[in-house]
């Protein structure tokens, strides 16, 4: 699981899996006269999984043109 940080000098406010939510509470904290800042998390997403289609056994295809 990614995890985005709020920082406070050297010190962790705050950790967060999804970035808007961690930009939120920074926001927050701004508001409140805290000097915060975000760091994201720079990790590569691991790849998917192939998903396959529980009717047919074959794997879904992707890439259709809707």
């Amino acid at each position: 699981m990614r995890q985005h940080k709020v920082m406070l000098g050297g010190k962790v406010l705050y950790q967060a899996a999804q970035l808007t939510h961690a930009e939120r509470f920074a926001a927050a904290r701004r508001a409140e006269g805290v000097p915060c800042h975000v760091v994201p998390d720079t990790t590569p997403k691991p790849p998917r999984r192939e998903q396959i289609n529980p009717l047919t056994g074959q794997p879904r295809k992707r890439g259709r043109v809707r």
